[in-house]
């Protein structure tokens, strides 16, 4: 089975911003492909625009070994794309770096994002696996704990907490690697 991983970019970012270069050079072990995407609009960003791109991307029924990895407001781009697949169709993992419920101060292009419901049911059925990776220190999620909290109680997530690491806007972010290497390397599929 081939395995890849897409990146769903964060804010204003795109296939060539923060740590995503890096993580494509360095291809995580058990991954063949590795990319990045480049999302419409990355500075106002839309549900409807992301979902539907990541729809055209990766289809409705994903390919086995199919990973994503969402960062920031890729990870909402994420959990709504898996809100929208047909029963039964599933990835082997998601990781969600620098991920939120809510936000500090959210600003008006951002509420819709934080305010519309997703079914979590679905989302839930739709991966075998989800890890969030959160920082200590990111200035737009401070109580890092409830966020936390939430994403354990929501989908079941196992959620590291990576000291110092603010919004992972690096241009390398080993724990990003790391969490790549240690929870989807292998075969997620029984």
């Amino acid at each position: 089975m081939t395995r890849t991983l897409t990146i769903v970019p964060r804010w204003a970012g795109h296939s060539g911003s923060d740590f995503y270069p890096w993580l494509l050079r360095e291809r995580p072990p058990g991954f063949d492909a590795v990319r990045a995407l480049d999302m419409p609009e990355p500075k106002q960003p839309a549900i409807r625009e992301w979902v539907s791109a990541l729809t055209t991307t990766l289809g409705t029924a994903p390919a086995p070994g199919t990973v994503l990895l969402g960062h920031s407001v890729g990870c909402q781009a994420v959990v709504r794309y898996l809100a929208e697949l047909p029963p039964g169709s599933t990835v082997d993992g998601v990781l969600l770096v620098a991920a939120w419920w809510s936000v500090d101060k959210p600003w008006d292009s951002l509420r819709p994002w934080v305010e519309t419901p997703v079914d979590l049911a679905r989302v839930r059925a739709a991966s075998r696996r989800f890890v969030v990776l959160l920082s200590d220190n990111d200035p737009f999620t401070s109580d890092f704990r409830e966020n936390g909290r939430l994403w354990k109680e929501r989908l079941g997530a196992e959620v590291v907490l990576v000291p110092g690491a603010r919004h992972f806007n690096g241009e390398q972010e080993p724990a990003v690697l790391d969490a790549l290497r240690l929870h989807f390397a292998g075969t997620l599929n029984p």
